[in-house]
């Protein structure tokens, strides 16, 4: 919302530096949100198996990103999607509530299909579908696979995921720093061309990228206070 009318006058050298895109103000204003986050707190961690139930509610992963260095196409992004099988978002909140269930003995959580995209802004969202107690979120933000350069038809997967746990009846946000990253640069997720369009070794390493994503978000959700 624009500011009351003034009589000051700014010089126009000066007021170019204040044309800032509403756009990137916003953006700004959210990369700082994440940047900080909630950590889960023990006293929060300490009522969690109180809550009647635990709603771990993955979101559809887009269609993965492909950076190309050469002219040598690989299969298009439908079609990775397709061999991959399982959808990664739901592959990562399947490994991170076995650790949970089994390290943490929470015996409340549910696991619910893969929601469509938007990420609710709020848990309270929620409301609508008549759940009450928690949400577990979990998307993935960025899926790709990128061409090694002067490697032709050889190719690095990433994959990053984020998880926030929040109250559906306030939606008080309980947790928010849950963030995994695998691949990139590393050999690990190497794959060929011709292994992208079978899909036995690109699952194989989805299923690799489900068990590492797990294990950060489990260690970032189990911290001590006093360590974080």
């Amino acid at each position: 919302m624009a500011g009351p009318t003034t009589t000051t006058r700014i010089p126009r050298r000066r007021l170019a530096t204040l044309r800032i895109p509403v756009g990137l103000w916003l953006a700004s204003l959210l990369l700082v949100g994440c940047a900080h986050g909630v950590r889960l707190s023990d006293a929060d961690r300490e009522h969690l198996d109180d809550a009647p139930r635990i709603y771990v509610l993955p979101y559809e992963t887009p269609l993965p990103h492909l950076k190309l260095a050469s002219r040598n196409a690989p299969p298009t992004p439908a079609e990775i999607r397709r061999h991959a099988a399982a959808d990664p978002a739901t592959n990562v909140a399947q490994g991170f509530v076995y650790l949970l269930d089994k390290k943490e003995k929470l015996r409340n959580l549910h696991l619910e299909t893969h929601r469509p995209l938007p990420v609710a802004k709020s848990a309270t969202d929620y409301s609508k579908h008549r759940w009450r107690c928690l949400a577990l979120d979990l998307w993935v933000d960025d899926w790709a696979f990128e061409e090694r350069a002067g490697e032709p038809g050889s190719y690095r997967m990433r994959l990053t995921a984020r998880a926030r746990l929040a109250r559906i009846d306030d939606g008080r946000v309980l947790w928010s720093t849950g963030r995994c990253s695998v691949g990139g640069n590393g050999g690990e997720l190497r794959l060929s061309k011709a292994e992208l369009a079978r899909g036995t070794r690109l699952r194989k390493l989805l299923t690799y990228t489900r068990e590492e994503c797990a294990r950060q978000l489990f260690r970032d959700f189990t911290a001590a206070e006093a360590q974080k």
